[in-house]
């Protein structure tokens, strides 16, 4: 790391512009950061549309201010695009095969959205963890769609000290296959950075002109912030733009960059 901690705001931190299209992978936060951004963003003026490009729960009130799911509303591209302009906030989701589970959008119909809604930002949950709170991802994710112009993954450093097992990671024997940890032995700080570092992970999704940063959930605390600089220590220095961490249910962010 190279310098103190500086506190920004989420967006500002991570680097998000108008006219970006975001993916967010990783497991231990994605939505509640995406809708965290989204937030942010229509407090700075932008039109924004919260996506999946996997599945995602319902959102609430709270989350966005306009929700369509496109299987059940015909017409949701003559819809959008006005809620859009007076609303700033819309959330577009494909299908809803369970009440509490709904569907992200196929790659034509993310096509459609952008074109048709040209948002100031789109925000994509492009993978899913299954609500573990660790994992690595398989040989089909994550699900990041053309026209991505940055990546952000997120681990939550509530995942060390969990076992790995099949409760509380997702795909534990790809975690084991990327670091050589056993079944059932604690996940560690330097085990989730030989994750979201590996070659095989995160970073192959992704062109090499789309810029990477890594986001470490549920650091509010000091004993949180060592962990933090425990991955920090592990990542190796190119893989991505900038390493942050933070609370979301604070309004600021501490970020630490690499060397």
């Amino acid at each position: 790391m190279s310098g103190p901690a500086v506190e920004t705001p989420f967006l500002d931190t991570l680097g998000i512009r108008r006219g970006d299209a975001v993916a967010i992978v990783g497991s231990g936060g994605k939505a509640t950061l995406m809708y965290r951004l989204a937030g942010e963003a229509v407090d700075r003026g932008d039109a924004v549309i919260t996506t999946s490009t996997t599945h995602l729960h319902p959102p609430t009130s709270k989350q966005t201010r306009g929700f369509y799911v496109t299987s059940e509303t015909p017409d949701w591209l003559a819809l959008v695009p006005p809620e859009l302009k007076t609303r700033r906030h819309v959330t577009v989701l494909g299908d809803r095969p369970r009440p509490d589970k709904l569907k992200g959008l196929d790659a034509e119909e993310l096509e459609k959205l952008r074109e048709v809604c040209a948002p100031d930002l789109l925000l994509m949950k492009a993978d899913g963890a299954r609500a573990r709170l660790f994992k690595a991802p398989g040989d089909h994710e994550p699900v990041v769609p053309e026209g991505t112009t940055r990546g952000v993954v997120v681990a939550t450093v509530r995942a060390v000290g969990i076992p790995l097992d099949e409760r509380q990671v997702h795909r534990p024997e790809r975690v084991g296959r990327l670091t050589g940890l056993g079944q059932d032995e604690p996940v560690t700080p330097e085990v989730i950075a030989g994750v979201v570092s590996h070659p095989d992970a995160y970073r192959r999704a992704f062109p090499d002109s789309v810029p990477l940063s890594l986001y470490l959930s549920c650091a509010g605390d000091g004993e949180s912030r060592d962990l933090v600089r425990r991955i920090v220590a592990a990542v190796p220095g190119s893989v991505f733009e900038g390493i942050y961490c933070g609370d979301i249910q604070r309004s600021r962010a501490v970020v630490f960059r690499l060397a």
